[in-house]
């Protein structure tokens, strides 16, 4: 009676066990936590921001107010830089942080599009706030008179930022020390086809990006195309891919190499295995297209953050007070990346357990034909 009692034990601490291991594959399979960082301000309107690694915050530009805002972890917002030169003036767009030089680089405009009056870019040390450069480039054109829409910033390793024009399709190349001139101009630029219905059909250049392996990558938002332009050439090549990006915005490089793209409606993951000759879609965060998010930024090489800018409500005069930078994660990723060991441990467990029960189940043979 003392076995057949060891069997139904042996039965319940089976089942135990198998539920413990249905419910860590469960868990495993779930999205991961991420992180929501929640602030005040009203009507700032956010646009473009950056993670600052060495002071462990977010930076970001007003569109609204025309000034630089630090951002804690814990949601504490605090203004930055407020350049009399513009503050006020005019807005801020794209920016990025320069670790390797300690300083801060923000594009600034005039968002009065059918005049635009001014187009610049200016740099500030980390450390001391204190302006490095102040460039304006309205007046830095292919033609006099053009109208330009600075909008986004990229920084190689010497030093050297990279502005996208998004009225006439072309890059400036802005100097360490603030020099600015055209760089790269060609017609692949200027004659994709417009794909985007809304209105944002006027933005053709935007988002940018700069590879360590000495090239550019750069969006246009107008016609879903991506580019990649070599540094030592200025050369433009179409990066061919299976479907366009359209209504692409504001772009980041993460630490595995892949891309990410952000657009009105979703946030899509970019993978290319031929030094970006050709890319593919690998991954996407579906979004509120009212949240108007058009920017992100890596906190680590892994954590990927985007800043909802509410733009629409400013156009609608609207106001608004609350804000957050939003972590997000792609599912593609997290669905298939149950750890190794965990695995291992499942399956050897179940090995284990199984090989009990038919040990148990052969002693309890042994056992009644005793008694028989």
């Amino acid at each position: 009676m003392a076995a057949l009692t060891n069997i139904r034990r042996s039965s319940w601490v089976y089942i135990l066990l198998s539920l413990s291991v249905f419910s860590i594959v469960r868990v495993t399979a779930g999205p991961p936590p991420v992180e929501t960082i929640k602030f005040q301000a009203p009507d700032i309107f956010p646009g473009g921001f950056d993670w600052d690694d060495k002071h462990d915050r977010f930076l970001l530009g007003s569109t609204t107010f025309g000034s630089l805002f630090s951002l804690s972890l814990d949601g504490t917002l605090n203004e930055f830089v407020k350049d009399s030169d513009y503050a006020g003036k005019f807005a801020i767009l794209g920016i990025s942080v320069d670790g390797i030089h300690n300083r801060v680089v923000a594009v600034i405009q005039d968002l009065n599009f059918s005049a635009p009056v001014f187009s610049g870019i200016a740099a500030y040390d980390l450390d001391s706030n204190k302006r490095l450069f102040f460039t304006r480039l309205d007046t830095v054109v292919l033609k006099e008179g053009e109208k330009t829409l600075a909008n986004d910033v990229a920084i190689d390793a010497v030093g050297n930022a990279y502005v996208t024009n998004s009225f006439g399709n072309y890059v400036w190349r802005v100097t360490k020390d603030g020099t600015a001139a055209v760089y790269a101009e060609d017609t692949i630029l200027t004659t994709q086809p417009v794909v985007v219905n809304t209105s944002m059909d006027f933005y053709g250049l935007n988002g940018i990006v700069y590879h360590k392996n000495g090239f550019l990558l750069v969006v246009q938002t107008n016609s879903g195309a991506l580019f990649k332009i070599d540094l030592n050439d200025a050369k433009v090549h179409n990066v061919i891919m299976r479907e366009s990006l359209p209504s692409a915005d504001g772009l980041v490089l993460r630490g595995d190499g892949t891309l990410v793209v952000v657009t009105r409606e979703k946030v899509l993951l970019l993978g290319s295995a031929s030094g970006w000759q050709a890319a593919n879609v690998v991954g996407t965060v579906v979004l509120n297209s009212s949240d108007f998010v058009t920017s992100a930024a890596m906190r680590t090489s892994t954590r990927t953050y985007i800043l909802p800018s509410y733009s629409s409500e400013i156009w609608g005069g609207m106001s608004r007070t609350n804000f957050e930078v939003r972590e997000i994660q792609f599912a593609e990723e997290w669905q298939e990346d149950t750890p190794i060991w965990l695995i291992v441990v499942i399956v050897v467990a179940v090995l284990v357990v199984t090989a009990w029960r038919f040990q148990m189940a052969y002693f309890y043979k042994q056992y009644r034909r005793k008694r028989a």
